[in-house]
């Protein structure tokens, strides 16, 4: 048992990292995730995207759209939540370069928004396409999370 210690004691002491020096296993994620996860299962393609803040503070969380030949539902999770509802849109471009409203989505309330589109999610990333949150509506140009949605599916 002594030996033990005496070995526990000796790693310890000869380590080269001091406490203020130990950095975090994981970083928070400042931009959002490149690669949205894509899963088909019993005819119904899911989509998991992302969403962050594209420049400075914003909000976290995931957009879930889930589609099957003839309409998509999406489901958001942000948080923090915001105050005041918050307008929602599926927009071309990319999330570095926003481009026009393709899909007005239900404003998200206290974090949360469903919406379902009857349009497949193959016609909603066939040309390049992102979610979007915006901070409110008097504060429209004030996007605080985004997320780029595959630009095809598997």
């Amino acid at each position: 048992m002594a030996i033990a210690v005496i070995a526990v004691l000796a790693v310890i002491s000869c380590s080269s990292t001091k406490p203020d020096e130990i950095k975090p296993v994981v970083d928070v994620i400042r931009e959002p995730t490149p690669t949205p996860v894509v899963t088909k299962e019993n005819g119904l393609t899911r989509v998991v995207v992302h969403l962050s803040p594209t420049d400075g503070e914003g909000q976290f969380g995931t957009a879930t759209l889930a589609s099957n030949v003839s309409t998509t539902t999406i489901k958001i999770s942000i948080k923090p939540p915001a105050v005041e509802a918050q307008p929602i849109h599926i927009h071309s471009g990319e999330c570095t370069d926003v481009g026009p409203v393709l899909h007005a989505l239900q404003n998200v309330v206290k974090g949360y928004s469903v919406t379902i589109i009857n349009i497949p999610l193959t016609e909603i990333v066939k040309d390049g396409a992102l979610v979007n949150i915006h901070a409110s509506y008097s504060d429209a140009s004030n996007y605080t999370a985004c997320g780029q949605l595959p630009y095809e599916l598997p």
